[in-house]
């Protein structure tokens, strides 16, 4: 009951100085003109909110680890309050009340999102659906907390590396399709036994790189990360294998469940970098801006010019700069 009151005293104060804006699925919705504190309802919100201003963020999805702290910022210390991202998670409403957020967005794919959304009306917070389909729709979110934040040098800022990015990536598709596809595994979880099926949308930054999934199966949730047998693996006989855990990478090479997929035997297997966050999904964010360069880089070497630590300077620079990063 608590909870309740708070949040419709606080919807009240919030329309006292108000301006509106029509979110990504046409609803013209009634924030504060000036909005300082944004819960994201799901990982990849809340990472693309971190890049524009972690000062912004009211509530985490998930803590941080400790080597993250630098790149956090203020968030590092912001409370856990929960998100919609798979498996039946839901935020702790306790938590996110006491965080006192003006705004809510959320991505309108996630499983039960509209019970959230009508849970959210009720106590009085304005919620904006956003889309979260694809890495362009980063443009989309970074201008909208420039319009609530009235940041708009930053959005811009923003934008124009995203845009750079996937602009340059569109020109070398005609140099990659002449090349000779590379088939890859995308390995995740310990084992390495769990990966994506085609139409995930954890597996965009390998469309971009032009990279061609080995398997051949179907998705069962958006959720993905989809069990896989070794014999399905085996049959597959990527190229190359991309794996997401340190453990599985490490020790793939000495594991004789393995020792015959060809990837294994030429020593191609590559581990996703994930500093500080990782470069292709889980969550999918930002830094799959980074991704895709990698990508291109390890599957078709010397199509993209440049150095990769070079890069990854710049970009550390412009994503982070609202951080303690030194």
């Amino acid at each position: 009951m608590r909870t309740v009151l708070f949040f419709m005293l606080l919807g009240m104060s919030l329309f006292v100085h108000a301006k509106q804006i029509t979110d990504d699925y046409g609803r013209v919705v009634t924030v504060p003109d000036s909005v300082s504190k944004i819960y994201a309802a799901s990982p990849p919100l809340t990472m693309s909110l971190l890049a524009f201003n972690p000062d912004l963020i009211a509530a985490l999805n998930t803590p941080y680890r400790p080597e993250q702290k630098p790149y956090a910022g203020s968030s590092y210390t912001k409370p856990v309050a929960g998100g919609f991202f798979g498996q039946g998670n839901t935020p702790n409403f306790e938590v996110l009340a006491a965080s006192k957020p003006e705004v809510i967005i959320m991505w309108a794919r996630m499983n039960g999102y509209e019970k959230a959304l009508a849970k959210f009306e009720k106590l009085g917070i304005p919620v904006l659906l956003v889309r979260n389909d694809s890495i362009k729709d980063l443009v989309s979110q970074f201008r909208l907390y420039g319009m609530l934040s009235g940041d708009k040098a930053r959005a811009d800022a923003l934008i124009a590396y995203t845009q750079e990015t996937l602009s340059l990536i569109d020109s070398l598709q005609p140099k990659i399709a002449k090349l000779k596809p590379t088939r890859y595994y995308f390995a995740q979880g310990v084992d390495g036994l769990f990966s994506e099926c085609e139409g995930s949308f954890h597996l965009e930054p390998f469309s971009y790189s032009g990279g061609v999934n080995a398997l051949d199966c179907k998705m069962s949730s958006n959720y993905g990360m989809e069990k896989m047998s070794m014999e399905s693996v085996m049959l597959a006989n990527p190229d190359v294998v991309i794996a997401m855990e340190s453990s599985f990478a490490k020790s793939v090479m000495q594991d004789l469940r393995w020792k015959n997929l060809q990837a294994v035997q030429e020593k191609r297997v590559y581990l996703v970098p994930s500093t500080p966050f990782n470069f292709i999904t889980r969550p999918p964010s930002f830094m799959r801006l980074m991704g895709i360069r990698w990508l291109i880089h390890t599957l078709y070497p010397g199509v993209l010019q440049g150095s990769l630590e070079d890069e990854q300077k710049k970009f550390d620079a412009l994503f982070f700069k609202a951080s303690n990063l030194k």
